[in-house]
């Protein structure tokens, strides 16, 4: 359940995801993290639900919320490895090549010129 919850975190954090869709992950899924026995989950899961408390209250902007999120992600008890706010780009390398002849072409049969008609009734 931990390394779902970072991952819903970290898509809110890369912004694909809204505040209320993190919030509503986390409100349907709270049972499932409590359920589990992870402490680490479940440490998490206590201190986003609180912050989302205090931001819907407006004692907290969502600025505050999101540099609140990135520091329990930088955590390196909740985290072992090190986070980065962009995702890597991937390096697409392609190469093409083309041939042109100047034969002509022979064309040893009749040529039909078909038409088609499409009718939905």
């Amino acid at each position: 359940m931990l390394t779902e919850l970072l991952n819903r975190i970290d898509s809110y954090l890369l912004l694909h995801y809204t505040v209320r869709d993190l919030e509503t992950w986390l409100l349907s899924n709270l049972q499932q993290i409590l359920d589990s026995g992870e402490e680490a989950a479940i440490d998490l899961a206590n201190k986003v639900d609180a912050d989302l408390v205090e931001l819907g209250e407006g004692i907290m902007d969502e600025l505050a919320f999101r540099e609140r999120l990135q520091s329990y992600i930088m955590t390196k008890d909740t985290l072992p490895f090190e986070y980065y706010e962009t995702q890597p780009r991937d390096s697409v390398t392609a190469s093409t090549s083309a041939e042109t002849t100047s034969d002509g072409f022979e064309i040893t049969g009749p040529v039909v010129d078909l038409h088609l008609e499409h009718s939905f009734a």
